[in-house]
């Protein structure tokens, strides 16, 4: 691990420095974007704007230094200097934004104002899910699915999205020949999660390629859950994936074994059922009743559908965006709140 986050570590330095001296060729702009992960990049953006006396906008994608501690690639005291770079960071912006609701979390836990953070995470279009009529028997069809409940995963198959957990709950219900589970997606842990089927053998998990974004759609709208799973880790809520606004755009009920933000949104907002990270045998509970009775799911869906046409389709969220660039570039980003939208209400201001 450490060979291969040094490896990264000289990358991002590497990119960073051609970043700084490019820079310097570019005429002076109204206003300095600057994107994390890795720091570097936030640090020559910074630079650059107090080099040509313009105001500075931070967007955060991730943690560093803390995620690199929680996984063991760095110590502490290692930490430390990467600590004091984010902070200078964080509090040198004119405006911070998170692309997801924990990560501001973590930021205010840092000492950086709520005031200051806005959420821009990630955006529904409800133009993907305009599907023609009779897509669902098509796909199904295609995919020779028949007459089975399909508890569908679409995206990453790596640590963090745990897929592991879904062959186990595969195994669970081995006996429920009605029942077949179906993942679309790439990732380092697929090759280990086949290989796990392959031990149990199991006839009632398929694994699929990856497929266009555009193929999405398509797909949930013929399978009848929706599956996230995901790992432990004491960062847990600062995730936010783009599968939990497909599903919920595709009016699927979202079965999950997780804990966290994510976890805590399905709850609230009543869009589907969760049980802990890694309880496989939860998740099979959870499938099992709802292939008998589905019906009393319907109405998650529903609700999911809801929350992201009311909170997070992305021209709102790009809107959104555009109004604290020009708010940052023209020094009155202090006059507009903060954007959120889990939060009860909100309103662009200008």
């Amino acid at each position: 691990m450490r060979r291969g986050l040094r490896a990264r570590l000289e990358t991002y330095l590497g990119y960073a420095w051609r970043a700084r001296r490019y820079a310097r060729t570019l005429p002076r702009p109204d206003v300095v974007v600057g994107s994390i992960q890795p720091l570097f990049t936030g640090w020559v953006a910074r630079r650059q704007a107090l080099r040509w006396g313009v105001a500075f906008l931070l967007e955060v994608r991730d943690l560093w230094p803390d995620a690199l501690v929680v996984k063991g690639a760095i110590s502490p005291w290692q930490a430390w200097p990467l600590h004091r770079l984010a902070n200078s960071l964080y509090h040198g912006a004119g405006r911070v934004v998170s692309l997801t609701p924990g990560i501001k979390t973590e930021l205010v836990k840092e000492g950086l104002p709520a005031a200051k953070v806005d959420v821009l995470t990630n955006g529904f279009d409800p133009e993907l899910y305009q599907l023609a009529p009779g897509t669902r028997e098509r796909v199904r069809a295609e995919l020779g699915w028949g007459h089975c409940f399909v508890a569908l995963f679409t995206g990453t198959h790596v640590e963090v999205t745990a897929v592991e957990t879904i062959v186990r709950t595969a195994a669970a219900l081995r006996d429920r020949t009605d029942i077949r589970f179906d993942l679309f997606g790439q990732g380092q842990r697929k090759p280990a999660a086949m290989a796990l089927a392959r031990e149990l053998g199991l006839a009632n998990i398929h694994f699929h390629d990856p497929v266009p974004k555009r193929r999405i759609p398509e797909l949930l709208e013929a399978a009848d859950v929706a599956l996230m799973t995901l790992f432990k880790s004491p960062l847990i809520d600062i995730y936010f994936e783009n599968k939990l606004l497909d599903y919920m755009g595709a009016g699927k009920p979202i079965l999950a074994a997780m804990d966290g933000m994510q976890s805590e949104l399905i709850r609230r907002f009543q869009t589907g059922r969760t049980v802990g990270s890694f309880d496989y045998e939860g998740l099979a509970r959870l499938v099992a009743e709802a292939a008998d009775a589905y019906e009393l799911l319907r109405a998650m869906g529903a609700n999911g559908r809801r929350l992201v046409q009311e909170r997070f389709l992305m021209s709102d969220i790009l809107a959104r965006y555009a109004d604290v660039i020009e708010a940052v570039a023209e020094r009155r980003a202090d006059r507009i709140p903060a954007w959120d939208p889990l939060a009860r209400s909100n309103s662009r201001c200008s």
